[in-house]
């Protein structure tokens, strides 16, 4: 009896021996489950990698192939050792594993915002070209609406998509449409109520309201408002032969002036870059004016195709692109970059304030510019950029500034201070401009640089002579600066010779 139940005993005291490590057992076991799960879901986060690299397309397929290849066998390795080796093994492709889930998860956030902005600000090369239009009647008309309009209507000949405006208000009432070329004497004809209303650009009554011609903009009222636009295609062929000029505009706070002006030339072939800058009183006959002149920076009233087409039959060649800079989205993007480096080989003291949004200069503080290099934020910048008559080349100094200032904005997004920050100066950026360049061109533009293209950077600009003139295709005369020919023909030939 005794020895039964000694052995009743034993057996009992075997089985609670047994249950910790049946426990162990089921933990190990679970915890290989689990590293079995991370090791999947770091080849699922490095598959979603992948498509993000290859939909954004800026890596040569020379190293795109092999960089991802080595990624999955070393992932791959990770996982194989997670299910195969032992122990310590484990561990090491656990960790593998990790690193690859953070690494994908990180390299997929900044794939797909580089991608979702360049899809945002390239599009397929079309652009949207828009204008705001009002009809302005007398303050004291009795004229309430577009519809309580009879008889004819006065319009600013060669504004920007004039046609389609006036196609816009034919179709809801026809109406005889009268054309005038000086928007200053349609303005005084208005207040004087030899005619009745008109049709005009809203930037061409911002500037005309700006001017003060003996009328103000309390002696008219806006009875409709409506918008037009059109897309703007670009041209296939000089993306495709690699050569191209882009014609770059800087509108004013007022979307009124184009205060910067440049063409940009491009040879992918030869990697060679050459910046020409136009000041913007360069006075030279308007597209479609039957050789009438105006300064470029009033052009801009008219939108950056009449800018663009009077430089390109001016200096007789092609503008296959265009970017239309928003110079108040200029203070954003430095601003996001942490600022810039400016060096002058001058002191000065800026005539503009420190301030946006406004030309009164009493708002604000002048801007102290000492001689050599300093730190400017984005509000400096802008200063800086508008600044041309404390210097006494005027606007042909402004003009260098200006490309100084894109060279270091340029080296601020390229840095490795941007990462902490890509998102925000993304979006800073895509409030920055508008353009119908294609986002291939861009990406092949990224490839060649990631390739070890050496781009040879170069800089010229158009110069003139001082003058006055008619401006704003009215009776207003103001400072010109008629183009130099030599200059002009020195400029063209070495604009042609990059491109050959």
């Amino acid at each position: 009896m005794t020895t039964i139940k000694k052995h009743k005993m034993i057996s009992k005291n075997s089985k609670k021996k047994e249950e910790p490590n049946q426990k162990v057992k089921k933990i190990n076991t679970r915890t290989l489950k689990n590293f079995k799960i991370i090791g999947y879901f770091s080849i699922l986060v490095l598959f979603i990698f992948s498509y993000f690299l290859f939909r954004l397309n800026i890596l040569p397929m020379k190293y795109l192939i092999p960089i991802l290849l080595i990624l999955f066998l070393l992932d791959g390795g990770a996982v194989a050792a997670i299910h195969f080796f032992k122990k310590p093994l484990k561990i090491f492709g656990l960790v593998i594993a990790c690193f690859f889930i953070l690494f994908g998860t990180v390299g997929s956030y900044y794939t797909y915002h580089t991608d979702t902005f360049l899809n945002r600000s390239f599009r397929s090369g079309k652009m949207k070209v828009s204008a705001n239009y009002y009809i302005v009647t007398k303050e004291n008309s009795s004229m309430q609406s577009f519809q309580d309009m009879n008889g004819s209507i006065m319009y600013l000949s060669g504004a920007t998509l004039i046609e389609e405006a006036m196609n816009t208000l034919n179709q809801e009432k026809k109406m005889e449409m009268i054309p005038y070329d000086d928007v200053i004497k349609m303005f005084t004809d208005l207040k004087n109520e030899t005619i009745m209303s008109i049709l005009v650009e809203q930037t061409s009554y911002d500037l005309a309201m700006q001017m003060k011609q003996g009328f103000e903009k309390n002696d008219f009222k806006v009875i409709h408002e409506f918008e037009v636009s059109i897309e703007l295609d670009h041209n296939a062929d000089a993306n495709e032969e690699g050569k191209y000029n882009i014609y770059i505009g800087g509108n004013d706070f007022t979307n009124s002036l184009m205060d910067f002006n440049m063409i940009v030339t491009i040879n992918s072939n030869t990697h060679q870059v050459l910046m020409t800058s136009v000041p913007r009183d360069y006075y030279i006959p308007v597209s479609g004016y039957n050789g009438k002149k105006d300064t470029l920076s009033f052009m801009g009233a008219r939108g950056i195709e009449t800018n663009r087409k009077s430089l390109a039959e001016f200096l007789e060649i092609n503008l296959d692109y265009f970017i239309k800079i928003n110079t108040k989205s200029l203070v954003g993007i430095v601003d996001q970059v942490g600022g810039i480096e400016y060096c002058s080989d001058q002191a000065y003291t800026t005539t503009h304030a420190t301030i946006l949004d406004s030309y009164d200069d009493r708002q604000g503080k002048k801007l102290q510019v000492k001689k050599g290099c300093q730190h400017l934020n984005g509000i400096e910048t802008l200063t800086v950029a508008r600044e041309r008559l404390a210097f006494k080349d005027g606007d042909r100094q402004r003009q260098k500034n200006c490309q100084q200032i894109m060279k270091a904005i340029l080296k601020q997004l390229i840095s490795t201070n941007t990462i902490t920050n890509y998102n925000n100066i993304l979006n800073a950026l895509s409030d920055l401009y508008d353009t119908n360049i294609p986002k291939e061109m861009i990406t092949d533009l990224i490839k060649e640089t990631i390739d070890g293209a050496n781009w040879e950077m170069k800089e010229q600009s158009l110069n003139g002579s001082d003058s006055s003139n008619y401006v704003h295709l009215s009776n207003l005369t103001s400072y010109v600066m008629n183009p130099n020919m030599d200059s002009v023909k020195e400029s063209v030939a070495a604009i042609k010779n990059i491109l050959k």
